[in-house]
């Protein structure tokens, strides 16, 4: 089931733009845990509860596990690097498990990205003192500081923020936000390819992001690739570097990683990266403006456990509420509420209705962080529905735990995940130690 529409458009002038999981969540309601959603003449089945969540991203993961095949994608990246590729891409598999050798070759713990947070954060912090009690939008200060801990984090460089290429990567991540945002007018583009000889907006930002892509990738390929291993900083990219050197070296040449495939993964990592903490970090500092109470609660504990010392990821285990108070705010703001449009590549079912293969279906994440009958009030932060009587986090197998899926579940659950969790922890607490 789902809303009638028009022809041709569908549903599409019914949705509201800005906000398109608000209008989905509120047709949930009439039409129940899966709907159907006519954009353009292209269905997309929504999955409107956990259990269907659940179905389609984790138990059969493997036969959700392919992407759209638009033209969009197709124009950026020709469908590579991991959030392009399907699951069942022989160079999917080969990429990620190469990433997660890079990932514990990182260093124990990933500790490491304690230095890149503290390198940071002395600009992070200065950038708000310079406003000297001024009101002030921190987004673009949040935006460059999660940029450039990103940058540091996979190349080992520091770039100014001025420099060519900062802005080269800064501007590829902003357009291809814009094309991709599931509220805007990117979608025609993939169902009436044409219109990008009639001036289509989504067309025009896609060719200037191409070339950042390609500026990118160029500057890794010409200055950071050819260094020997003793020359890398202790970024990310170094072991990533290393693993993929004696991978191609040991395997035929249609086996190998591609330049393409390499490029498309760092473009992946930097825009995924970027836009979730950013957007969750902002959220929270807006969150905190209406939660006085909730945020001393929070700094009483930044004060008891650190003090004025440099906080590190050790201070995890003893801070229960400055970890309640992130989870609750990815809970609460879901950052992607409708994650990323996955395709069916077998003909399968989800809660025993028949999916075709190639049907796109999406998650609605925002319905299950606001489902009423796990959160009970989910329409109100409260950090303090993670924690037991004793002031301690649940435990993990606790039912909240198990509907709190910002970074999605299954085969495709964001690879980053742990260096978004330890980016967030560590600048909360410097950010409100400082303030």
């Amino acid at each position: 089931p789902g809303p009638k529409g028009l022809p041709i458009i569908g549903n599409l002038h019914q949705v509201n733009r800005l906000h398109p999981w608000i209008t989905i969540s509120d047709w949930a309601k009439d039409f129940g845990p899966l709907m159907k959603v006519n954009l353009l003449g292209h269905v997309v089945v929504i999955c409107n509860n956990f259990e269907s969540v659940r179905e389609m991203l984790d138990t059969k993961g493997k036969e959700f596990g392919g992407r759209e095949r638009g033209y969009r994608s197709q124009m950026v990246t020709k469908s590579s690097g991991f959030m392009r590729m399907d699951v069942q891409n022989p160079n999917w598999r080969l990429s990620r498990r190469l990433l997660h050798s890079s990932i514990k070759a990182f260093g124990p713990g990933l500790s490491r990205i304690e230095h890149y947070a503290q390198q940071m954060s002395e600009e992070f912090v200065q950038c708000f003192k310079n406003c000297k009690g001024e009101a002030v939008d921190p987004l673009t200060t949040i935006y460059d500081t999660t940029l450039g801990m990103i940058s540091l984090m996979i190349y080992g460089r520091k770039l100014d923020s001025t420099s060519e290429i900062f802005q080269s990567i800064k501007a590829m991540t902003n357009l291809t936000n814009e094309a991709f945002h599931v509220g805007k007018d990117g979608s025609q583009l993939d169902h009436f390819p044409w219109m990008r000889f009639f001036g289509n907006q989504t067309f025009q930002n896609l060719k200037i992001a191409k070339t950042h892509v390609f500026r990118t990738w160029n500057w890794y390929k010409n200055e950071i690739a050819p260094m020997e291993d003793s020359e890398l900083d202790d970024s990310l990219g170094r072991p990533y570097m290393k693993v993929i050197r004696d991978h191609n070296s040991k395997c035929p040449p249609e086996e190998r990683i591609s330049d393409m495939n390499m490029m498309a993964n760092g473009a992946h990592v930097t825009f995924a990266g970027v836009l979730t903490t950013t957007t969750t970090l902002y959220q929270l500092i807006l969150v905190f403006l209406h939660h006085p109470e909730t945020k001393k609660k929070m700094m009483k504990e930044i004060d008891d456990v650190i003090g004025s010392r440099m906080p590190t990821l050790d201070d995890r285990n003893r801070m229960p509420y400055v970890n309640a108070v992130i989870t609750e705010i990815m809970r609460f703001s879901s950052a992607g509420p409708l994650g990323i449009a996955h395709r069916a590549v077998v003909d399968t079912d989800i809660l025993g209705t028949k999916i075709p293969k190639d049907t796109y279906v999406m998650p609605n994440l925002y319905l299950v962080h606001y489902d009423k009958e796990v959160f009970g009030d989910p329409e109100v932060f409260r950090p303090e529905r993670y924690l037991d009587k004793n002031g301690e986090l649940l435990p993990a197998d606790d039912e909240l735990w198990r509907h709190t899926i910002p970074f999605g579940m299954g085969p495709r659950i964001c690879a980053g995940m742990m260096f978004a969790q330890y980016r967030l922890f560590l600048w909360t607490c410097i950010l409100y130690q400082r303030f």
